[in-house]
């Protein structure tokens, strides 16, 4: 059976309240309690693991890789929207779904002024972004 968009139509239904609330985050974190028969109305008698958890940076979702179908779906969704995926862009925002069926979205804050470069533990994906948004022609064309 097919799991890829197996979860859009949840997401989908949500949508608009994951986009308010993904706003939100600017001044605190939220959460959406969802509901186990949601998940279990998609074909799955019994739901094993929901749990997920994957950053958003700069537009671009990060250690989303080895996670679930269900977090995929939720990107896609968000990345789909033309206004959810401008806003994300100058953004960075961990999304957490738990067994408790509760989504989460927290914001991030960039390091600014770090002690030093050492005080950075970037895991590979973060390092990719960075690296291909270093290495952007836009920001080439911005140097002197």
């Amino acid at each position: 059976m097919k799991e890829e968009g197996k979860y859009s139509h949840l997401w989908m239904k949500y949508g608009a309240v994951i986009r308010v609330l993904l706003k939100k985050t600017e001044n605190e974190n939220q959460k959406l309690q969802l509901f186990k028969h949601e998940f279990e109305q998609t074909g799955h008698k019994q739901i094993a693991n929901v749990k997920f958890n994957f950053d958003l940076i700069n537009g671009r979702a990060v250690n989303i890789v080895s996670t679930t179908s269900i977090a995929k779906d939720l990107w896609r969704v968000l990345n789909d929207h033309p206004a959810t995926k401008t806003w994300l862009k100058d953004r960075r925002i961990k999304i957490t779904l738990g067994n408790s069926f509760q989504l989460q979205f927290e914001k991030i804050p960039f390091i600014s002024n770090p002690e030093s470069i050492s005080d950075i533990v970037l895991s590979s994906e973060e390092s990719e972004v960075i690296s291909e948004i270093a290495n952007s022609p836009k920001l080439a064309s911005n140097q002197v």
